[in-house]
């Protein structure tokens, strides 16, 4: 969220400029300043009772940005703990919570977490005051006291903590990207700044605090929901820049230094520049080719996400019109690999069009948290439009296929082109897997008659059969070793050329089927003709005798039948087989329906 009470006139402090060195050592050694130095006083008001007190404050040059240190958020259990435990009787002036929350601290480093970790859990962002243009209170002692503040309070009372421990730290001013942000906004040094946060000196570099946001966020009902982050203590300029922006006293130029970056952005890219969310930076996703929030769109647009760090095993979008009308048949979602996956947008109409993408790093997290947000902005679409199964998840292999069986799952394509309705696809096993499967059409219908499974020792094959052009979502399911109840094991878009030339479905099986390891050759359709010669043909290493309507039928070669049978007027073609030739009873496998003239 951003503060809309914040000046542009930015920190009460200038930046001065001082040489400073760096030591190397644990986390209790103090950094050395090489001081030409210029020394600013600071006005800070500790309590009720004290006096304005006047400190003096060495002021360091931020360095350019240099390799970054490792935080163990394990290391601050004790401490952390302490913050939390802070009882009311210290509460009363800044001095007395800095030297309690401090006593413990090993380090500079502890105690800069202690303040951050009380702050964050003990001051409440006033809603009212932003929304409603009242005020809040922003004085260190009456933030204390009053426990609510906007972000110009937060920044001010770390400040006063650090200031009370003799701690190198500044309120920095400057612009965000937080609640209420609307995509496409190119800010300008002339627009209000709106946000402050912190910059603090600790194991010789400068790094961010952000308290505002480390205490939690406004909902959609401009509720403040507490929710504490370890994001925004000490965050990395280069994941700090995304949604932080500072300008200081007016001055441009200067403001770029306090970026900490080697290579400062303009206020223009910043403003056009993509922001993830703290999920997405946390978890290194990325997406390589649209770094700007807005997407202009030419009949069709591809977004690529990536993710080194971390693999998202669960990955969904949702596109909305101008009217937040949801057009999910319009945006579709293919997994590459396992740390990629591809957007593709193809709106119906021309207009803006709000993407957002979640994702999730745990399969066992309830809801997927948000990792970033485009405008789409379409200029021009398809001249046919043909629309997307819903489907907002990605398609693709589950990330658990392979301890469902599944061997070659990586080499099998997400998206598939049929080119004349009847579609195919193998897929090897490293054991006998059963599966089931299910078309789903742009309409949201389903079916599993269009579908025909065939399964062998070491493979699965799939038959499908596309009535109409278009998209169709092909869901295979499975059994989990240890568990029998089937679920979905992989989504694969298909975009079918041309409607088959079959309008009927396969014919029907029976887990026996699939059981005897069936292979129909002929004929593939669950309608034949009535008074007509049907030629059957079909393989199976485990049966012995097929029956067709109660006739006994033995294997011409090998495996193999091909069988001929004169249908009657109307009725039912039933094949049944028997693995064992002396045994009495007969199993089904095929049922065909004879189209009455």
């Amino acid at each position: 969220m951003g503060c809309g009470s914040s000046s542009s006139s930015g920190t009460d402090q200038s930046i001065n400029k001082v040489k400073t060195k760096e030591v190397l050592g644990n986390h209790n050694s103090i950094t050395a300043v090489n001081r030409s130095q210029t020394v600013k006083s600071t006005k800070v008001k500790t309590s009720n009772n004290d006096k304005t007190r006047t400190t003096s404050s060495d002021k360091v040059k931020p360095s350019a940005k240099s390799n970054d240190f490792k935080l163990d958020l394990d290391e601050f259990k004790d401490i952390d703990e302490h913050a939390r435990q802070t009882p009311k009787s210290v509460e009363n002036s800044i001095n007395e919570l800095a030297n309690y929350l401090a006593k413990p601290a090993k380090s500079e480093l502890e105690t800069i977490r202690a303040f951050y970790v009380w702050i964050c859990n003990n001051i409440s962002y006033n809603a009212t005051a932003y929304f409603g243009g009242e005020s809040a209170a922003r004085e260190p002692i009456d933030v204390l006291k009053s426990k609510s503040s906007v972000c110009e309070g937060y920044a001010r009372l770390f400040e006063a903590l650090c200031l009370a421990k003799d701690i190198k730290c500044q309120k920095i001013s400057g612009f965000s990207k937080g609640y209420g942000h609307q995509l496409g906004t190119i800010l300008s040094y002339q627009t209000k700044t709106d946000h402050a946060w912190n910059v603090v000196f600790v194991l010789g570099k400068w790094r961010f605090i952000e308290t505002t946001w480390g205490a939690g966020s406004l909902d959609d009902q401009k509720t403040f929901v507490k929710k504490f982050s370890n994001f925004y203590f000490l965050t990395k300029p280069e994941h700090f820049i995304e949604d932080h922006f500072p300008y200081i006293n007016n001055d441009a130029e200067g403001s770029k230094e306090w970026q900490l970056l080697k290579r400062p952005v303009s206020l223009e890219e910043f403003s056009k520049t993509l922001k993830t969310t703290k999920f997405a930076r946390e978890w290194g996703v990325i997406f390589p080719s649209h770094k700007h929030e807005v997407v202009k769109v030419d009949r069709k647009a591809s977004i690529p996400i990536e993710s080194k760090q971390n693999t998202l095993v669960s990955v969904k979008v949702n596109l909305y019109n101008s009217n937040t009308e949801l057009c999910n048949n319009s945006v579709v979602l293919v997994k590459d690999n396992g740390s990629k996956c591809t957007i593709t947008i193809m709106p119906k109409e021309i207009g803006k069009y709000t993407l957002k993408v979640y994702g999730t790093i745990d399969q066992s997290q309830t809801g997927m948290p948000k990792l970033t947000e485009y405008m789409i902005d379409c200029t021009s679409t398809e001249d046919e439009f043909m629309p997307y199964p819903e489907h907002n998840r990605f398609y693709g292999p589950s990330n658990d296929c392979n301890i469902r069986g599944f061997a070659n799952y990586d080499s099998i394509p997400a998206f598939q082109i049929c080119k004349n309705g009847e579609f195919e696809m193998k897929i090897k096993t490293n054991r006998t897997v059963k599966v089931s499967a299910q078309i789903y059409e742009t309409d949201g219908s389903r079916s599993s008659d269009f579908i025909m499974i065939e399964q062998l020792d070491d493979s699965v094959c799939v038959k499908a059969r596309f009535i109409n052009k278009g998209y169709y979502k092909l869901t295979i399911f499975s059994e989990l070793e240890g568990n029998d109840k089937y679920s979905e094991a992989m989504n694969i878009l298909v975009l079918n050329k041309v409607g088959s030339k079959f309008s009927t479905p396969f014919p029907k099986t029976y887990s026996s089927t699939k059981e005897y390891k069936c292979h129909l050759i002929e004929p593939l359709v669950r309608n034949i003709p009535s008074n007509s010669n049907v030629r059957f043909v079909m393989s199976s290493p485990m049966i012995e005798q097929i029956l067709i309507d109660g006739k006994v039928y033995r294997k011409e070669n090998n495996e193999t039948w091909d069988v001929t049978v004169k249908t009657g007027d109307s009725g039912e073609v039933k094949v049944s087989a028997k693995t064992d030739i002396n045994s009495k009873t007969s199993t089904s496998i095929y049922l065909f329906v004879v189209d009455s003239e």
